[in-house]
């Protein structure tokens, strides 16, 4: 559930900036490919780790609530 929240807040975070006009359609696109492809390298399994740990503290402060 960890990399889940992390994914809706960043997703939450893009819409939030494509609607605002402070990032565009094509740059949006480009960060998204920049991360699948980053998540692709050796250094995914560290990106997981700490997407992991992230989540886990926004679950828990949502959980808080």
């Amino acid at each position: 559930m960890s990399v889940v929240a992390v994914a809706v807040v960043l997703a939450a975070l893009l819409v939030l900036l494509l609607r605002t006009n402070q990032l565009g359609l094509g740059s949006a696109l480009v960060a998204v490919v920049f991360g699948l492809v980053l998540g692709a390298t050796p250094a995914g399994p560290a990106l997981d780790q700490a997407l992991n740990q992230s989540g886990t503290w926004v679950w828990g402060q949502v959980r808080g609530l």
